[in-house]
């Protein structure tokens, strides 16, 4: 999954962590042939976590009128790769579990900066 200038939102720091999002996604994918899937999963998750942290700072400092409503994608974004992680826990590196994965985090992580990170940037830079 390549990072590319249509993902950028302008915010440096948001910026320079979805681009490190972009990179353990690579990670994640080239994992999925060998052995080092679970590793780089388990990073990824902590680091979603502490990029969704950083953001959120941003919103309520800014006051930004959709937060709440922007914490909820982080929310169900976090519970539903938990349960991914958890299923691959169970049932190991099936193919099944990767695709599932990848897709996951692939295709939300793409909507969410095309639509609501590009908004709250948007809001942000108008301040």
């Amino acid at each position: 999954m390549l990072w590319n200038k249509s993902l950028e939102t302008g915010i440096a720091l948001i910026d320079t962590q979805h681009k490190e999002l972009f990179r353990q996604i690579d990670d994640l994918l080239d994992a999925g042939k060998g052995n080092r899937f679970g590793e780089t999963l388990n990073f990824l998750e902590k680091y979603i976590v502490k990029h969704f942290t950083d953001e959120q700072k941003m919103h309520v400092t800014s006051k930004y009128p959709k937060a709440a409503k922007h914490k909820e994608y982080h929310d169900n974004y976090v519970t539903v790769f938990s349960k991914l992680k958890e299923k691959y826990a169970k049932e190991g590196p099936t193919l099944e579990n990767r695709i599932a994965i990848n897709k996951t985090v692939v295709g939300w992580l793409k909507s969410h900066i095309l639509v609501h990170d590009r908004e709250f940037a948007e809001y942000y830079k108008s301040l």
